[in-house]
């Protein structure tokens, strides 16, 4: 855990919280009241949905988390963050005392992974052209539930990424009078920001690189864009490489489930998950982990991010219902064609048609 912790009080402004996390690189900062209890955290994508002004007090914002014990095992620390969609967790002594914080980067860097490469941990990247708009953004980062997007050039080359913390930078500026044009604290005109003119270098690797050659990349710049001839063709994050230190409890698959609206949709995800895998059995060979996350968002829309691993590849679908059971079969589907054309890609051309009609994908 890392002892000297950035905190705030309920009292300070979202502008200090904001400003603090944007140069810091931090995505959540620990409240805390004069005696140091920890009281929740405030997080930097929540402000991208509540227009907040920059001279609100953060105890308008501050979420209730889980929080860790300092004899809680690491492998319990990565199920926690996984499961809670969480960067960090608040480590607590004598029940409110913040002693100190763990987060994904903190982990993974004092973690090895043997011959692993990037190849089987990257989610697909999606991406958006510099002259689109911060709104674009943040269309796409909504719908797909993910906080960064490469930046390329009208002909597929990376130029640069944009993430949560470079947008809510933006709402940290003071706001003009009204009797002025709006500042650009406000979202209406901060929507409307070309992603050129905020974007940073993104720091990009090769196919093929060894993640234990990345750790620290990973503390520098928070992402890793994987380019094939300068294009990106995926993303890796902490959270990406931590799913390769989860426990395994029995087998390979990793199920989270968040706030489903009763136990029968989350039974029924899960019938609906499990069918699935056994569908697949014996198509994908040395399935080593699937990881599904099912996500509740203030929109009332659910979305699902399912990956599966094998020994030579990885296959991810990402799919959005406003129902969680419509959201599971959504994701089956997604996930049927992607290993279909995965599978189909690796037969002789005159056999294609046929294989694929006798197994039904």
């Amino acid at each position: 855990m890392v002892r000297d912790v950035i905190s705030l009080s309920p009292e300070d402004t979202v502008s200090k919280a904001l400003n603090l996390m944007h140069s810091n690189r931090l995505n959540q900062i620990p409240i805390v009241n004069d005696s140091d209890d920890y009281l929740g955290m405030v997080f930097a994508k929540e402000f991208l949905s509540v227009n907040a002004s920059p001279e609100s007090k953060l105890k308008n914002f501050i979420s209730k988390t889980p929080t860790l014990g300092r004899e809680v095992a690491v492998e319990r620390a990565i199920e926690m963050i996984l499961n809670a969609g969480n960067r960090a967790f608040p480590v607590i002594e004598n029940s409110s005392k913040l002693e100190g914080i763990v987060s994904e980067i903190d982990i993974v860097v004092n973690a090895r992974f043997g011959h692993a490469t990037v190849d089987s941990v990257m989610s697909g990247a999606i991406v958006l052209e510099g002259d689109d708009t911060l709104g674009n953004a943040l269309s796409k980062m909504r719908r797909y539930n993910i906080s960064r997007l490469p930046v390329i050039s009208k002909d597929g080359v990376l130029t640069g990424i944009i993430n949560v913390l470079d947008i809510v930078h933006m709402i940290s500026k003071p706001r003009e009078r009204a009797s002025k044009s709006p500042g650009l604290g406000t979202m209406a005109v901060i929507r409307e920001v070309k992603v050129k003119d905020i974007m940073r270098n993104a720091y990009s690797v090769e196919q093929g690189s060894k993640i234990n050659d990345l750790t620290g990349d990973l503390k520098d710049h928070e992402e890793v864009v994987v380019v094939g001839n300068k294009r990106p063709i995926g993303v890796i994050t902490p959270k990406d490489v931590l799913e390769l230190l989860l426990p395994k409890h029995g087998g390979p698959t990793f199920i989270h489930i968040s706030d489903p609206e009763s136990e029968d949709d989350k039974n029924e995800i899960e019938r609906n998950i499990t069918k699935f895998l056994k569908k697949i059995e014996g198509r994908l060979e040395n399935i080593r982990l699937v990881t599904i996350y099912v996500d509740k968002h203030k929109t009332r829309k659910y979305s699902i991010r399912a990956r599966l691993m094998t020994n030579n590849s990885i296959v991810d679908a990402k799919a959005v219902a406003y129902d969680p059971i419509s959201a599971s079969k959504e994701i089956v589907s997604k996930l049927e064609r992607r290993i279909r054309s995965a599978h189909s890609s690796k037969l002789p051309k005159k056999h294609r048609r046929g294989t694929i009609r006798k197994e039904q994908f």
